[in-house]
């Protein structure tokens, strides 16, 4: 998260769960700890995306499980999971994915930055990896990965059975203005 003290990323080596205040590390814009210990491996990737974007301000890279299980299955290209939701047509489809790139590497960090730059949308899924969404704030940013882990939950366990929106409603979707609460979390 960008702010006007630096910014805050998570620490490398911890899950989610054990992060408390104490632990989140503060660099500059250069990358520079200025507080705590050390950041996580993508801190690059993170840095990229937050000088190539001055409008947002959060990056979230998470590794959950069906987002995973999901991109290891589907292959990489502009538009990688199926419209599922109303909700993940709105906000995140089409979804591309970047075929597998070791995490930590400057060649991800510049994969990630080009194709985040050229897409109005925040979202990105990384093969056998993981997903980023990018935002303003902690609720966009979060409620966009929540949207495309549930189309991943959908597709892991709806398998080849699971029916995908109509192509040819998927405009009317996307024109409506936002979804009603029932529709996106």
């Amino acid at each position: 998260m960008r702010t006007r003290r630096g910014i805050y990323l998570t620490p490398s080596g911890y899950s989610l769960r054990r992060v408390t205040p104490e632990r989140v590390v503060r660099v500059s814009q250069e990358g520079e700890v200025l507080e705590g210990g050390q950041p996580t491996k993508d801190v690059q990737m993170h840095l990229e995306v937050l000088r190539k974007k001055p409008d947002i301000n959060v990056v979230c890279h998470v590794h959950g499980a069906y987002i995973i299980a999901a991109s290891a299955m589907l292959s990489p290209g502009p538009s990688s999971l199926p419209p599922f939701t109303p909700g993940f047509v709105f906000y995140a489809y089409p979804l591309p994915m970047l075929p597998f790139i070791v995490p930590g590497t400057r060649e991800l960090a510049e994969a990630v930055v080009e194709e985040l730059s050229t897409r109005a949308r925040g979202a990105l899924l990384l093969q056998n990896h993981g997903l980023i969404t990018i935002g303003r704030d902690f609720e966009e940013t979060l409620n966009l990965a929540e949207e495309i882990n549930e189309a991943a939950q959908i597709f892991v366990l709806g398998s080849a059975k699971a029916k995908t929106i109509p192509f040819n409603l998927l405009d009317k979707i996307r024109g409506t203005g936002k979804p009603s609460d029932n529709d996106s979390r």
